[in-house]
């Protein structure tokens, strides 16, 4: 389950989905992927792949909600072998996943505009910036684990804002009415 407004939308468009038999449906916050598998067919390997569900299937599903989706050109594919999600480039048909060449420049970028200054003093934003790049880009390359752990024990040593202070109000207000 996602969480928040997103999170709520999208759990809930995965249902309606799987119900219409449109599975399996993988999401990542608000992206989706969609996977499908050719009918069996009695005709054998000669006639053409059919499959229970296409683009226009999951359209048809979604428009009388107003669920917004990106265009294709923008964010997606129709149902292609090799295809981008979510910053790494598939290829199914060979079982190959790799970086896309936009995640590693801004990988690339996010360092370089780090390392660049002699004296660097850097802050938790940019650490974690940098610490979630790197754990989404060990999903593919999980030999960088081990070298993920020493960015991981740094990052908490940076003073924390505590999450209570900045909403102490809306707390109060919840479970003492507001007195």
């Amino acid at each position: 389950m996602a969480g928040g407004i997103q999170g709520n939308v999208v759990d809930a468009t995965i249902a309606l989905l799987k119900f219409h038999g449109v599975e399996p449906a993988i999401k990542w916050v608000d992206d989706f992927i969609f996977f499908r598998s050719p009918i069996v067919s009695a005709l054998g390997a000669s006639s053409p792949p059919s499959y229970t569900f296409n683009l226009k299937t999951i359209k048809q599903i979604m428009d009388p909600l107003g669920i917004p989706w990106h265009p294709l050109s923008k964010k997606g594919h129709n149902f292609q072998s090799s295809f981008s999600y979510v910053g790494f480039k598939w290829d199914i048909d060979s079982k190959i996943v790799t970086i896309s060449s936009k995640k590693h420049l801004c990988l690339i970028s996010k360092l370089t505009s780090l390392m660049s200054v002699p004296h660097p003093r850097v802050n938790k934003k940019t650490v974690a910036s940098i610490h979630g790049s790197f754990q989404h880009v060990t999903l593919v390359y999980q030999q960088g684990w081990s070298h993920l752990s020493a960015l991981s024990r740094f990052l908490p040593k940076f003073p924390m804002i505590a999450f209570f202070t900045i909403f102490q109000p809306l707390v109060f207000i919840n479970y003492h009415g507001g007195q």
